[in-house]
């Protein structure tokens, strides 16, 4: 609309009418002194003309256009970049195809608004971040391949993406599945995902209270209750470390989606390095509810030695969309024998604590410690502990005989007789003072005791030692006779074991028997022995008078304490090995996500200390025996001749591998240790199939007030126009004035006139020979 004003000067009409009667009274009364009528009326016109733009100026004319438009705003479209993107949306394409098409047709439609409307694209997954290309063709460079939604991030930056611009709107397009973790959601709640997706909804709440929209466009299907069908395996275990011919537990958890009262078969298979299968146990379960985790123990046969990948899979169901979670597999060390270890203790002392970490380097050997406290009623009651096949080895410490009982002690003696180890180590209360004389395992130990030195296990103990029964200290080891236990490797053994540190003191034994398989291992300067071994029926039997080999950890000899002690537990199992030197390889994870990928340590000793540290080789070997080299670094080691490195797995594929360390050396007679290992794609984002449009929709529903309002993928048309509606609705008056005078070409074109009419004007007067 246009109008015409006048806006004199000084603001004041009466002053501007004053000033034109003044002219027009100058113009008409003061004429020029001139016969010639002609050049009266040139002169008279020339001054009017003058006289004209002077007035113009003084009333200054205006005319003020009044239009209205849309104020300048700014519209965030939000796209996910996520592989959930990936998924079908229907049954003729994905999602991703789905949310392009979209886009394009929702930014030529916004083309009409390009004047005032600002198209800011964000792209959001883990993080949200802003896309440099906005046009119709700004998803077409790009494809969905982040690893994680965050819905959080994701709404609270479209309102950052604004700038200092009002915000117009927000267009959120995806599946609405938020798979970002929190730290401070319960880890037991299997319905965390979208509850953490709770600060989106505090966002969208800003929006409404600003009075901006929130428009959202949900991608993919949505999960019925047939639709979200799904068996999945969880928690199992992905090693273990078994005896050929054991029993053991596999435990797992089946979760079950929409399938309450559906029967679904789990499928227990073993498969060896040769890739040959063979069943190991069936199961079926009905789950009551429609979503289920049920929690199942499976017992299983150790197969016979050797490296086993276990397969746990429940069989794919109807109306299943993702079925890589339907099973887990885990790796399985068979070792030949027996490994169980029962350690009784009746004082704590530091030998049992270094005993227990020598051992638990060896997966193949499995110790259970039971202290048997003085405090407590004698003797204790083991339950079957002591009966044949549920230990191969034990260990008996500083016990007193009543702590077991004449009872216990004679089924003991029967299950050494029947293939059961069985060590005694030096003590207060061991051998003859403890009791033992007397009791039934006088006749299974290969030493023989004196009853009278028995001693009351509540008596003080003397300061300096019993001299009678204990040998004091510092007493060095003496190597007696050549023998696996005693087999520590180098090229001397006897100077091997004076390496050692000497023993805080010993039992004074009364004498090893003369029976056949009893033998003096080791002993002292004088000959007292101090370690004998021997058989009783069909086990193995071996009597320390020590209990500091521990002091060997504190002299950097851990690697010999090692040794010494695995080859003990070797020998009374009838597996003996030799003392060479290998390689202990360990994997922090057997199987793990290809995302978070585990650290690998490798160890090799030597009882050598002239021996050279070696150079180690660590390779990945894939499905196809091709080996790729993985860096690692150097730790320091304890004691000269030892070898150790540490590496991080890098980013592999998802699949089967082995890791292998070996020596670079070709010559080296030490073998490669391997390990196998799998990598998992366990992706958050493909795990769940269906979208969750419900949630929103929600979103766009809490600023309903505002216009906001959830539209499908089809239905992007009717969005254009619920915008184009807002923008009308934020129409702001428009007012432009164009005064004469206040421009450079309207100021310059009346003082032209003006200058110019009263120019010409004298110069005619001039000529004309007038006043």
């Amino acid at each position: 609309m246009n109008s015409f004003a006048l806006e004199p000067m000084y603001g004041s009409i009466l002053v501007a009418l004053a000033a034109a009667a003044a002219v027009v009274i100058v113009v008409a009364v003061f004429t020029p002194p001139t016969a010639n009528p002609g050049h009266r009326r040139v002169l008279i016109l020339l001054r009017s003309i003058a006289a004209i733009a002077l007035l113009l100026v003084v009333f200054r004319p205006s005319i003020i256009r009044t239009d209205k438009r849309p104020a300048d705003a700014t519209l965030v479209v939000a796209v996910d970049l996520s592989r959930s993107m990936t998924l079908p949306d229907n049954e003729s394409t994905d999602r991703w195809t789905t949310q392009v098409k979209a886009w394009r047709q929702l930014a030529e439609g916004l083309k009409q608004f390009q004047e005032t409307l600002d198209v800011q694209l964000v792209g959001y997954d883990r993080a949200p971040r802003m896309m440099a290309d906005a046009g119709v063709d700004g998803l077409d460079e790009f494809r969905p391949e982040g690893d994680l939604t965050d819905l959080s991030q994701a709404v609270a930056f479209s309102l950052q993406a604004a700038g200092a611009n009002p915000l117009a709107g927000v267009v959120f397009m995806g599946d609405g599945r938020h798979t970002a973790p929190l730290a401070a959601t319960n880890p037991n709640d299997r319905d965390r995902v979208n509850t953490q997706a709770l600060g989106a909804q505090r966002t969208v709440e800003t929006f409404n209270a600003m009075g901006v929209p929130f428009w959202s466009i949900p991608i993919g299907p949505a999960g019925g209750a047939l639709e979200s069908r799904d068996a999945a395996i969880e928690g199992l275990d992905d090693s273990f470390q078994l005896f050929a011919g054991n029993e053991f537990d596999v435990s797992f958890q089946l979760l079950a989606r929409g399938l309450a009262g559906v029967e679904v078969p789990v499928r227990l298979t073993w498969i060896d390095t040769e890739g040959n299968r063979s069943d190991a146990a069936d199961r079926s379960i009905i789950a009551e509810a429609s979503d289920e985790l049920v929690g199942m123990v499976i017992p299983l046969i150790a197969p016979k030695p050797g490296a086993y990948r276990l397969e746990v899979e429940a069989v794919k169901q109807s109306g299943e969309l993702v079925t890589g979670n339907n099973r887990q597999t885990a790796f399985v060390d068979i070792r030949e024998g027996g490994g169980r270890i029962l350690f009784l203790e009746g004082t704590l002392r530091p030998e049992q604590t270094f005993l227990r970490r020598a051992l638990r380097r060896f997966p193949d050997l499995d110790l259970r410690f039971k202290w048997i406290r003085r405090d407590r009623r004698w003797p204790v009651d083991l339950d079957d502990w002591l009966q044949p096949g549920k230990f191969d080895i034990y260990i008996i410490g500083d016990l007193d005989a009543a702590a077991l009982g004449d009872d216990q002690l004679q089924e003991l003696a029967e299950t050494v007789a029947q293939g059961a180890g069985l060590i005694t180590l030096g003590g207060y209360q061991a051998y003859g003072s403890g009791g033992y004389a007397d009791s039934p395992l006088a006749d299974v130990l290969p030493i023989r005791m004196d009853p009278s030195r028995r001693r009351d296990v509540n008596s003080p103990r003397p300061p300096g030692g019993d001299n009678e029964a204990h040998i004091p200290g510092p007493l060095p080891i003496q190597l007696r006779r050549a023998h696996p236990i005693t087999d520590l490797g180098g090229q001397d053994p006897p100077s091997v074991w004076r390496q050692l540190p000497p023993l805080t003191g010993a039992n004074r034994l009364v004498g090893a028997k003369v029976a056949p398989g009893v033998e003096v291992l080791l002993q002292t300067a004088d000959q007292q022995p101090l370690m004998v071994v021997g058989e009783y029926g069909r086990g193995r039997v071996a009597s320390l008078a020590f209990d500091s080999t521990w002091r060997w950890w504190r002299d950097g000899k851990s690697e010999m304490h090692r040794r010494f002690w695995r080859q003990t537990m070797l020998w009374l199992l009838s597996r003996e090995e030799t003392g060479g030197d290998r390689i202990v390889l360990e994997l922090d994870a057997r199987r793990f996500a290809i995302e978070n990928p585990p650290e690998f340590r490798a160890r090799v000793g030597s009882v050598d200390e002239n021996a050279p540290q070696r150079e180690l080789v660590a390779e990945i070997i894939d499905a196809n025996d091709v080996a790729t080299a993985v860096a690692f670094s150097t730790e320091s080691t304890e004691g000269a001749g030892a070898t150790a490195i540490k590496g991080m797995i890098p980013k592999l594929e998802p699949g089967f591998y082995r890791l292998r360390v070996r020596s670079a050396q070709a010559s080296d007679s030490i073998q490669p240790a391997e390990l196998a290992f799998q990598a998992v794609d366990e992706s958050r984002e493909l795990a769940q199939p269906m979208a969750d449009p419900v949630y929103l929709r929600q979103l766009a529903e809490i600023t309903a007030d505002h216009g906001g309002a959830a539209f499908t993928a089809d239905e992007v048309e009717a969005l254009i126009e619920t915008v184009a509606s807002r923008r009308r609705q934020a129409e702001t008056p428009i007012i432009e004035k164009y005064r004469l005078g206040d421009g450079p070409i309207s100021g310059w074109i009346l003082f032209a006139l003006f200058t110019g009419c009263l120019s010409a004007e004298w110069l005619l007067r001039r000529r004309w020979g007038l006043a």
